[in-house]
C-alpha cells in the first residue's frame, strides 16, 4: 500500500511540474485547455500528500511487524471439566497489553515528525507555486488604473476643430494683414494698392503707403489719393 501511494505521488508531482512549466513557457496554449497555474499546484499538493501518507503506512505497517503477538489471544475458555488454567496465562495477557501500549505510543512519537515534515513540505510547495504564478499586487493595478484614467481625459479632447480655419480661408493678402498684436497697438485691417502704391488700412482709421520719401502714415485713404495726385502734379511739372 505504501509503494503505491509512493509511486501515485511521484506521478502526481511529475504531472504537475510538467504543467506548470508548459504554464509558465507556453501560457497560450495551456489555458485554451482550460488548464491554469492551480491546476498544476493541486497536482504538486497531491503528490506531496501521496508521498506523506505513504510514509505513515509504511511506518505503521513496520510498527505492526515489530510488534510482539499476543499468546492465547482468541481462544475459547476451557470446558468446565477440564482442569483450571495456568495462571501465567494472565500475566502475560497483561504483559501483551502493556507491550502493545508501548508500542502504540513509540508508533505516535515515530510518526508525527514524519507528518509534520509532510505539512511543512505541502506549505513550502504552495508557498513556492503562489510566488511563481502569483499576479502583480492590487495597489499595483489600483495605481495603473488610476493613471490611466487620468490620461484619458486628456487624450479623448477633441482637437480644435480646423473647419473654421478652412471655411474661412482669405487670400494671401489678407492673412499676411490679419497679424496678432498686443493690445494697445495698431494691427492692419487690409492691404490695398493705391496708384501703384502699396498701402496698409490699420486699425484706428489710418492708412500707411509707401511714398517716394518712404513709409508715411495718413488719416484717411482720401488724404493719401491727395498726396499722391499733388506728388504726381509735381514730378510731371
Amino acid at each position: 500500500m505504501s509503494k503505491l501511494m509512493w509511486i501515485a505521488g511521484i506521478l502526481l508531482m511529475a504531472v504537475g511540474i510538467a504543467l506548470g512549466l508548459m504554464i509558465f513557457f507556453s501560457p497560450a496554449s495551456i489555458v485554451a485547455w482550460g488548464i491554469v497555474p492551480d491546476t498544476a499546484a493541486l497536482l504538486i499538493v497531491g503528490g506531496v500528500l501521496s508521498l506523506g501518507i505513504g510514509g505513515v503506512v509504511n511506518a505503521i505497517e513496520n510498527l505492526n511487524l515489530r510488534a510482539p503477538a499476543v499468546s492465547g489471544y482468541g481462544q475459547t475458555a476451557p470446558p468446565p471439566d477440564a482442569p483450571p488454567p495456568d495462571s501465567a496465562f494472565g500475566q502475560r495477557s497483561m504483559e501483551g497489553a502493556v507491550t502493545a501500549a508501548a508500542t502504540a505510543a513509540v508508533a505516535v512519537e515515530t510518526v508525527s515528525p514524519e507528518v509534520k515534515q509532510t505539512i511543512e513540505a505541502i506549505e513550502d510547495a504552495k508557498q513556492s507555486l503562489n510566488q511563481a504564478f502569483a499576479e502583480p499586487p492590487v495597489q499595483e493595478d489600483v495605481a495603473t488604473a488610476t493613471e490611466s484614467a487620468a490620461e484619458a481625459p486628456a487624450a479623448e479632447q477633441p482637437a480644435e476643430p480646423e473647419a473654421d480655419v478652412v471655411q474661412e480661408e482669405e487670400p494671401v493678402e489678407a492673412m499676411e494683414a490679419e497679424e496678432a498684436i498686443d493690445d494697445g497697438q495698431l494691427y492692419v485691417v487690409e492691404e490695398r494698392t493705391i496708384r501703384n502704391r502699396p498701402a496698409r488700412i490699420l486699425s484706428d482709421g489710418t492708412v500707411e503707403a509707401e511714398t517716394d520719401e518712404g513709409w508715411m502714415r495718413f488719416e484717411n485713404l482720401e488724404h493719401l489719393d491727395e498726396y499722391l495726385e499733388a506728388m504726381a502734379s509735381a514730378s510731371r511739372g
